[in-house]
């Protein structure tokens, strides 16, 4: 039976975790991304405000 992270364990105590996986550098649609959803949240979030305000103030 295999076991699913074995190959996550370090055998060898000289190399690291991190040496081992590769880097993630950031792709070309990450940055668009952030951005949407910063402003999706931030319209979510005036819109849950504006919507207290109506029913409750």
């Amino acid at each position: 039976m295999n076991k699913p992270f074995s190959n996550l364990i370090n055998k060898d105590k000289n190399t690291s975790l991190s040496k081992k996986l590769p880097l993630n550098k950031g792709s070309k649609k990450s940055k668009p991304l952030i951005i949407f959803g910063t402003i999706l949240s931030l319209s979510s979030i005036f819109l849950l405000l504006f919507t207290i305000n109506n029913k409750f103030g």
